[in-house]
């Protein structure tokens, strides 16, 4: 927490640091300098900060700082003549500096010799002198300029920093400039020289080939010298990164002949100019075919001499070709316009038409602007005496893309005149839901053009109008036809009606507003009725549609049109969703009695003679009732199927089934409702029992309670019932049930020297108490009428045990468990035939016993849910039976509950009398302590259930409450068996 705060102030610190030099003053100094500008270049400041500019919003002048609150930029634009002084030492960090109409007399020394002045710009209607205040004209000591652009400039040329990147030098001045060549700039840093001059240079050194050496990135040359001396050859081996070579009034001397195109290395170039350069000699056409080249003048040039070859339509990239005033010859080939040449000036040329004077047909179709000089966008000038009169604009389209698909990006047309420019060209398409404009490129001048797919559809009337002055506008029609929609698959629809989401090609690219005769989507079921599928939207352009279909469960083909195209000769089959069944409300069906079984899921439809239910694949269940998403049937009466009861089940409606569910119905068990649970009740699976009108739980409906007699121990909470329906001693039975041990942490505490407390002559409490307050209340109560408590509801003449357990009061118990005995009497020769209702297949989930003897069944019930500390229903309980002999069956119940500190539920045990009569085995047996028939109490402790779910005995020093003389016993046993528990301890208790 101490370092969070800390980060936080020091953001905070941070923050306020930041705003603070943000707005920070300037110093006197900058003060004194910029309020020295304005006053003389005639304008005021809006303040003195970063961010400032001129109170006139005509003026462009600024101050501009860096993150730290320094000046590095200031642009000044002047009203008034004024000149600069020396201030601009107040700038340290001035990176640029742009003057605009400033009247400079004498460069400052605290620019030109400014260490980081990175730009340095002056524009004006005055001429710079750019002579330095000291006179020698040395700016080396700006290590940090890039850009340098003067104009206009008088004066001497300065000896410039090697720093340079972009060079702008221009001079109007023919008298009062005293110019010479910058070679210093000529290095790897050079991108843009640009020297404009209408005097030559001074220069001891003439221009060589070798200028261009060390200028590798170099991409744009402009050099403007009125008779400046200098060899053509100079220009023939350029650096691979220039782009621009631009060369005006250069006195080339003898040296002027027009190169052969392998003496040069122009292939980066994309701009040639050589204007007034006197060149004589022939052009060899293949510099017009270089690979970057799109524009070329050798204007005033009148003794080159060139032609155009028939190729150059097909070759040339070009788009201006300024060629005037020179000696061209020969006729303009047909297509010259062909590969986008958009500027052509042939004026003062030889050139003419071809035979009989003709102009290129390429021409007609243009508009008369484009021949005017005027002309921006697109201009061709020629001498009209020289050709003959301009021909008609006869457009003709030959064939377009057919049919056009929506994966079609574009739309082709061919043809002969179908114009030269975009501009002057318009292209419509026409279907029944109206016209469009097509946005369109020319390809092939005249003969192939491109158009953006539009995505209409349909079938219609492509036209081309040529813009050419011409009134009507010369025209061409065709028919076009988009292919027809196809659907490649259509999601199901559930019968109640709902959402179809359709994948194809050739839909349409946005959603539709209206649905018409020619655009629809719809299902055309097997009678041939058209069932319209409404709310149409278009998820994915063209691919993805999705409409709302009705109720229904007849198929058909589905039909998508789309201005008027449809799919009805490439018919989708459709199919409504088949039943889908998702679950039943019938837990358990009762063997051999019809029962109604309800199954809920979708697409049941609602009409009983168009559902089938199966089960296990051959018997029928008639359907009784049925909307789309529940049916009832009725189930034939069917004996226990084996070997678990497990039925599998199908729907089918309309002939269309998603298949059988396996295991979705379950016979009822006849070991939990042996008798269907009577006509007083149903059998729940989940219970495991029959759930009788009477709100009792039991394992059968129909049978009566007995009267029993109930003893309660005195020492002990034992509480034993001996039912009183036989009058022979011999067949009297009886059942003893009582709470052994607890087992916290996977350690047993045996449970002894109880205090009984009568409540009434009905109701005991027995109470114990442990180490560190912790203790247990167990509460006997006989019933003497059927009811319930907050756990059970119990019949007449039943009893139930509750347990109320405090673990202590500082301890927490994960997990407790509780060993119950309940032993029979008479005491048998083999293990007593008990009955256990597992209803969830699971051996540790038992949910009652049942035990006959003579004509009594005895029936136990064992918890489900635990009220955990103080909290109702807050912990899950199961049971299993971990040891069976002729006597008893031990039980072990468990609260699944970590941290429990107090836990309470209850059990219970009827007798019945029955029809099912069974002998007890207790003829010639012996007892383990080797007394006939063994029918006595059994009152020492057995450890042998404990190995077997690996409960510790004593181990790890957990302390058993028990009698000196039990310890004294068990005690060499424990010896024994102690290597076995530990072992035992981890791997089988996790498992109660």
């Amino acid at each position: 927490m101490r370092k969070l705060s800390s980060f936080i102030l020091k953001i905070n610190v941070l923050l306020v640091l930041f705003i603070s030099i943000a707005s920070s003053t300037f110093t006197t100094q900058q003060i004194n300098a910029l309020n020295t500008i304005s006053s003389q270049c005639g304008f005021q400041w809006t303040s003195l900060e970063c961010g400032a500019t001129s109170t006139s919003i005509f003026l462009a002048n600024s101050i501009k700082c860096d993150e730290n609150g320094d000046i590095n930029r200031i642009d000044i634009d002047a009203v008034s003549d004024c000149g600069l002084n020396n201030v601009f030492d107040a700038f340290p960090a001035l990176k640029i500096l742009y003057l605009h109409n400033v009247d400079v007399k004498n460069v400052p020394i605290t620019i030109y010799q400014h260490p980081v002045l990175e730009q340095f710009q002056s524009i004006s209607t005055y001429n710079f002198k750019i002579t330095t205040d000291n006179g020698l004209n040395d700016w080396t000591k700006m290590v940090s300029l890039k850009y340098l652009h003067i104009q206009p400039v008088v004066g001497t040329m300065p000896l410039l920093p090697t720093s340079l990147q972009n060079f702008y030098y221009h001079s109007d001045d023919t008298a009062a400039t005293q110019a010479r060549f910058p070679f210093e700039i000529f290095t790897p840093n050079l991108l843009t020289f640009y020297l404009q001059l209408q005097v030559a240079p001074i220069s001891s050194v003439s221009l060589q080939s070798t200028l261009f050496k060390n200028s590798t990135s170099l991409q744009t040359f402009l050099l403007y010298c009125n008779g400046y001396s200098i060899s053509f050859s100079v220009f023939y081996k350029l650096p691979s990164t220039l782009t621009t070579l631009q060369l005006f009034l250069l006195n080339f001397g003898a040296n002027k002949t027009m190169p052969r195109i392998g003496e040069v290395s122009w292939d980066s170039l994309q701009t040639v100019t050589l204007n007034n350069l006197a060149i004589i000699g022939t052009i060899d056409p293949e510099f017009f075919y270089l690979p970057n080249l799109r524009i070329w003048y050798s204007q005033n040039n009148p003794n080159l001499i060139g032609s155009f070859t028939s190729e150059f339509g097909s070759r040339s990239k070009l788009t201006q070709l300024f060629i005037s005033n020179t000696a061209f010859t020969g006729a303009l080939p047909n297509d010259i316009l062909a590969g986008g040449l958009n500027f052509l000036d042939i004026t003062s040329t030889n050139i003419g038409g071809a035979a009989g004077g003709e102009l290129p047909s390429s021409f007609y179709c243009l508009p008369k602007s484009v021949f005017l000089s005027t002309s921006t966008s697109f201009r061709i000038l020629y001498d009209q005496a020289k050709f003959g009169p301009m021909g008609t604009c006869s457009p003709t389209i030959a064939s377009i893309t057919t049919p056009i698909s929506s994966l079609d990006f574009s739309i082709q047309i061919r043809g002969t005149m179908l114009g030269a420019f975009i501009p002057f060209i318009s292209i419509s398409m026409e279907n029944v839901n109206g016209a469009v404009p097509l946005n369109c490129q020319v390809q092939q001048f005249g003969t192939l053009i491109s158009c953006s797919n539009p995505f209409i559809y349909g079938q219609g009337t492509l036209t081309l109008n040529v813009l050419n002055d011409v009134t009507p506008a010369p025209s061409s029609s065709i028919s076009f036809k988009y292919n027809a929609p196809s659907i490649a698959s259509i999601t199901p629809v559930p019968t109640i009606g709902g959402t179809a989401t359709i994948y194809g090609t050739n839909f349409w690219i946005a959603t539709r507003t209206t649905t018409d005769s020619n655009n629809y989507v719809r299902l055309i079921n097997k009678k041939g009725t058209e069932i319209e599928c409404t709310n149409v939207k278009v998820i994915n352009a063209y691919q993805t549609l999705t409409c709302d279909l009705p109720s229904g469960i007849d198929g058909g083909i589905f039909v998508v049109s789309v201005s008027g195209q449809d799919n009805r000769n490439q018919a989708f089959t459709f199919l409504y969703s088949p039943p889908l069944i998702k679950s039943t409300s019938t837990k358990l069906i009762p063997t051999k009695l019809e029962s109604i079984v309800t199954i809920f899921g979708s697409n049941f439809w609602n009409d009983t003679s168009m559902v089938q239910v199966l089960v296990q694949g051959s018997i029928d269940c008639p359907v009784q009732s049925v909307n789309h998403t529940i049916l009832t049937c009725k189930f034939p009466k069917t004996p226990f199927i084996l070997p678990a009861g497990q039925l599998d089940v199908s729907v089918t409606v309309n002939k269309l089934s998603y298949g059988a569910i396996s295991n979705l119905l379950t016979m009822m068990d006849p070991s939990f409702c042996p008798n269907n649970c009577g006509s007083n009740g149903y059998c729940d699976g989940d219970v495991g029992m029959c759930i009788c009108n009477s709100n009792f739980t039991g394992a059968d409906c129909s049978l009566s309670t007995i009267v029993s007699k109930f003893e309660f121990g005195e020492n002990n909470a034992t509480i034993t019932m001996t039912p009183q329906l036989n009058d022979d001693a011999k067949t009297t039975s009886s059942m003893k049930l009582y709470l052994v041990s607890i087992i916290e942490n996977q350690n047993e505490i045996l449970i002894d020297q109880w205090k009984s407390i009568p409540i009434d002559q009905y109701t005991t409490l027995y109470q114990w108490y442990g180490a560190n307050q912790k203790n247990i209340n167990v509460t006997i109560r006989q019933n003497q009428i059927s009811s319930s408590d907050q756990f059970i509801s119990f019949p007449l003449n039943s009893l139930t045990y509750r347990v109320d357990y405090y673990s202590g009061s500082s301890l927490t118990v994960n997990n407790p468990q509780f060993l119950f005995e309940f032993d029979q009497y008479p005491k048998e020769c083999q293990n007593l035939p008990i009955i256990f209702g597992n209803p969830t297949g699971s051996s540790v989930d038992t949910r009652f016993f049942t035990l006959n003897t003579y004509n009594v069944e005895y029936f136990g019930r064992f918890p489900k849910v635990a009220i955990v500390n103080g909290q109702s229903g807050n912990g899950g309980v199961t049971s299993n039976s971990v040891g069976i002999s002729g006597l008893f069956n031990k039980m072990v119940t468990k609260v699944n509950a970590y941290d429990c500190q107090s836990a309470s539920f209850e059990l219970d045990l009827t007798a019945y009398s029955t029809a099912v009569v069974r002998e007890p085995s207790i003829n010639s047996c012996t007892s383990q302590d080797g007394s006939q028939n063994g029918n006595t109490d059994n009152k020492k402790s057995e450890n042998g259930w404990k190995i077997g779910v690996g409960i510790g005995v004593g181990i790890g020093g957990a302390a058993l409450i028990v009698s000196a003389f039990f310890i004294t016993r068990q005690r060499v046993k424990l010896s024994k068996t102690q290597t076995l528990l530990e072992k035992k301890l981890k791997e089988i208790n996790n498992n109660l």
